[in-house]
This record gives C-alpha cells, structure tokens and sequence, in this order.
C-alpha cells in the first residue's frame, strides 16, 4: 500500500524545457502530511514552480552542473590571490552560488530523485513518448525524521511506479486532445480516491464505470482493496503458457550449440465472487518421449544440449503474488491462488532438462564468384512439437554485400520473398512442414550488383506448383520480422564478411511447449465449487533462434546427424 501527494502531467517542449497540462493534488493526504511532519512540513510547490524546478534541476541539470563548476573555480582562483596577496577576504558563501541540489548526467526514462534543495523526496517520475509523468509518495520516515530509507526497502517506490505506468497508458489515447481531460479526472477518482492506488487497470476500472457497484453484497466475505468489484455473468477461467527459445546452431562438433527455454503462464478467470483456484502445473511426457527411454535411444550430434531421459524441471520460479505461498509449488507443482480481475501473468520460469529443440537444421552458403553464392537451409521439425505454426519465417541476411539482383529458389514448401532492402531473402515456411518426415529444405542462388541506384531484382521460384518469375521492387514485408530489433541485421558487420553469416527463424508453434510442461485439465478446482468454462492455450516462440553458417572461415563443415539426406553445395 503506497499513499499518494499528487499527480502532475508535463508535456516536452524541447529536451530543456516542459509545459505543466495536468495536475491533480490529493488534499486529505496533504493533511496528514502536515500532521506528521510537523516543523519539517514542506508544501508542495503551485504548479508554475514546480513546473520550474522540474525544467532546472532536472532537464537542464547539465547546464547546471556546468555552471556549478565555474563557479567553484572562480572561488578557487579568488582563494589563490586571496591567500597571494593576503588582503583580500572572501566570503564563501556569497549570494550568487546556486544552491546544492542533486544533478543529474542524463534523463532516463525513469527517475527516483530528490527536488527543491532535497525538500521534496522521493520525487518519481517517468517520461512516455513526450509526456512525464510526476508524484510524490509519502514516506513517513523521512517526513518525521528528515531521513532517507533505502529505496530497495521501500514498496511504496515499486507501487508508484507502477501507478505512473498505468496512468501513462491510460492518457495514449487522450492527451492529444485539449484539456481539461475529464476522463482522466474520473478515471483517478476511482483509482486513487482518499491518495491509495486501488485498481488501476483501465479495463477494469472500465467495467467497474458501466457496471458499477453491486446494491447488496452477495458474500460474506471481505473483498481485498485490490479486487474493487465482482464479476457478473458467464464464468470462464482462460491460462495461457508461453515458452520462449533461444537457440544458436552452430553445426560443428567442436563448438557446443547454446539452447535456452523460459516461460510464462497468464491467467484471466471471470469467475463469480472471490473463489480459489487451484491446478497442477507439471510435464506431461509424449509418446515419443516415452518410447526413447524404453529404448534408451539417443539425440544424435545434438546430445550435447539436454539429455531425452532427463525431466524438464522448473527454474528461476517468479509468482504473483495473489499465489498463496505454500510447500505445495516446491514439492508436486500445486498452485492455489485468488484470481485478480483482468488479464494478468500467474508464473514467469526457467526450464532445464528440455530433452530436444523445437527446429534443428543447418545453414550452407558457398561464394561461387565475386558477387553471387549459392545457400543450403535444411530445416526439420522434433516429433515432439506439434504442426501447427501461426507463423514460421526465415529471414537471410547478406552483410557486406551489394544490393539482391536475381534469386534463382527452390523451396520443398513455402514461398520466397526478396526483402525491400535488397539485403535479405525471407523465406516463409507457411503455417506447416509439408515436407517428408516434417523435413524442409531451401536451395537458392543469389547474385548481387553493386549498382547506384539499385537495379530492380528479378526473382524465379520453382516448386511443385510449377516456376513462377517475378521482375521489380519488392514490397511484400513481414510484421513478425518488421517487429524485431534490427541490429543483427546490420549491412555493415566486420564480422560478417565472406561465408561468415547466419540465418534467424522466426515461428510461433501452437498447441505444445518445448518444456512439455501443460495444466491438466481434469485437477482444475475452484471453490466454493461452481460451473464454469476452462481454456488452456500454449505455445511455443522463438526468440533469438540462429543458425550459423557451417562453411564459414571460423569453423569446420560438418553433417549433422538429422536424417535430412544433407550434402555439401556443388
């Protein structure tokens, strides 16, 4: 629980200077304020100063420090002649030095500061776009005793911050209206009326405004401050796990490939009332698995990643904290807990002793001549993953290289795209691996011009639906690909010269997780007891997933043992 002074809204002009266009003052905690603080009691500034203060002490903080300094030095060089010529008396602490206030190199996005000669701590605020966001929590020790706790002990710091996020995305779509912004108004007379944060979810603050609050309590019992009203109508508890991969195939034996799993569950129970809900998160062996350890089979040249008879165990375990923190989580993975409203992440986790990788394959590019070459992808899905992809791209970079003037492509599915750079091919797989024993595969030529301005490319496809050639300016571009940071991608690598390269997946595998880790749906309790719809969705999503050249200068050509009938380019 954190209590609030105020909220105050500036806009940017310039990176200097900011413009107050909100403000709101809590006045029944102002009063307590004064109350508790006593003599130390130090009002908050009108808007203008405060206004003021936050453009000097905080946006032109460099400019203060600068000047601070030559200030210090001219009182070190009236110091020198003062003692040199042993007449001249000077006063340090002439009117003309700024006061001491904290300074600060460079403005984060956020900031835990102290303002107005360090009257005013803590003062938090973030910067959205072009707007900051401003408040003061009340810190009673500091109030009273005029000292500073540590921030880490202080909850009320994590409270505000998130206070100020939630405000930040509530105000995207309406501060680019003109004030006086009433929505803004009501919806802080409903989160923060006496000063304390309750709820501020938009949607849920949302519904609560439409719905509004129930004339007679149905239940007994006490409603946490946190859950500000009841769902009404159709009960139906939603959990989604989420797992993400990390992967870097480096198709050498010598090199070990890198292989990283983490995962989240997300939970939206509209359920009547406050029940508990309780289920059993654990991993469920497939088929598959099952009959590799009877036969005690083996991974291939890919046992250096996991062991198939290890157990995905649990890591690096995060919960909410409406979990009740029982020995149940540490002992058969039973989790209770009292849903919150809203959409809302139950459980973040780590996963060790994940047996497979979701795709493995291999990357061969081969420079035929001064400005073509020729590649090899070869692509193969585990057994244990299911075929379904809501996408699966594989974008192609080509550093240090001129501009993409003709692809001559034969994918076994899927279709090729040539990317609008002219840097990259991006080849999109499709929603399954059509190909035999869920194998795919990409041979391509690829010739470059070095031409200004770029050429046009000319791009011939040929598959089973019969050969197809395009001639122009691409335009086709991928938001799964768009989305993504862009460094990797860089035209310029010193690294990425020759047959150094790489390639990056992007997929999204629905219906599984790599880790097998799945709710049962049968152990779903909630109580009191009561009817109710269950959804559980999972996931699996590639996060950093690359393949490195196995011709590359930097390591040996090597086959892996994927059953892919692989071979080296002619």
């Amino acid at each position: 629980m954190c209590t609030l002074r105020g909220l105050w809204i500036l806009k940017e002009i310039n990176s200097n200077q900011s413009d107050i266009i909100f403000s709101k003052r809590i006045n029944t905690v102002e009063v307590r304020v004064r109350a508790i603080s006593g003599t130390n009691y130090t009002p908050i500034p009108n808007d203008s100063d405060l206004t003021n203060i936050f453009n000097h002490e905080i946006l032109n903080s460099d400019q203060y420090n600068q000047l601070k300094q030559q200030q210090q030095q001219q009182q070190q060089l009236k110091s020198s002649t003062s003692i040199l010529n042993n007449n001249i008396n000077i006063n340090s602490n002439t009117s003309n030095n700024l006061p001491p206030v904290s300074i600060h190199s460079s403005t984060p996005n956020t900031h835990i500061v102290s303002l107005n000669q360090d009257k005013l701590w803590p003062f938090v605020y973030i910067k959205k776009k072009s707007f900051y966001y401003l408040t003061i929590p009340v810190i009673e020790e500091f109030l009273i005793y005029n000292k500073k706790p540590s921030l880490i002990d202080l909850p009320a710091i994590t409270a505000s911050l998130n206070f100020l996020e939630d405000i930040s995305l509530f105000c995207n779509s309406y501060l680019v209206k003109p004030g006086p912004y009433p929505e803004l108004q009501i919806f802080l007379a409903n989160i923060i009326p006496f000063g304390q944060p309750t709820d501020t979810n938009f949607n849920n603050i949302k519904s609560m405004i439409k719905v509004g609050f129930p004339q007679v309590e149905t239940i007994n019992q006490k409603r946490p401050v946190w859950k500000p009203y009841l769902h009404k109508g159709k009960q139906q508890l939603d959990f989604t796990i989420t797992e993400t991969v990390s992967t870097i195939l480096y198709d050498n034996p010598n090199i070990q490939d890198v292989f990283k799993v983490s995962g989240a569950l997300y939970c939206r129970a509209d359920l009547e009332g406050m029940p508990e809900v309780s289920f059993y998160f654990n991993p469920l062996e497939s088929p598959v698995q099952q009959q590799q350890q009877q036969q005690g089979g083996s991974t291939g040249n890919y046992a250096n990643i996991t062991s198939p008879t290890t157990t995905p165990t649990i890591t690096h375990l995060s919960i909410d904290p409406s979990v009740q923190a029982t020995s149940d989580i540490n002992i058969n993975n039973k989790i209770s807990f009292n849903p919150p409203l809203d959409y809302f992440k139950l459980l973040g986790y780590g996963v060790s002793g994940v047996s497979s990788i979701p795709l493995r394959g291999f990357y061969q590019m081969k420079e035929t001549s001064i400005n073509s070459v020729k590649i090899l992808i070869q692509l193969k899905l585990n057994k244990d993953m299911n075929n379904s992809f809501e996408h699966c791209l594989v974008k192609i970079p080509f550093k240090n290289r001129g501009t993409i003037v003709f692809v001559n492509a034969s994918p076994t599915t899927g279709t090729v795209h040539i990317d609008p750079t002219l840097k990259a091919l991006v080849w999109n797989i499709g929603t399954k691996f059509t190909g035999r024993n869920l194998e795919v595969a990409l041979p391509a030529e690829i010739t470059f011009s070095t031409n200004h301005p770029p050429q046009a490319p000319t791009l011939i496809m040929s598959g089973s639906s019969g050969t197809q050639t395009l001639t122009g300016f691409p335009n086709q571009s991928f938001a799964i690909i768009d989305q993504a940071p862009q460094d990797e991608f860089l035209a310029n690598d010193p690294f990425c010269v020759g047959p150094n390269s790489f390639i990056r997946i992007y997929f999204k595998i629905l219906d599984c997780t790599t880790s097998t880790l799945n709710i049962d749906p049968k152990k779903v309790v909630i109580y009191p007891a009561n009817k109710f719809k269950l959804n559980i969705e999972r996931a699996v999503i590639s996060n950093e997933y690359f393949i490195w050249n196995s011709l590359g200068n930097s390591k040996k050509a090597y086959q892996p043992d994927l059953h892919l009938n692989s071979k080296l380019i002619e």
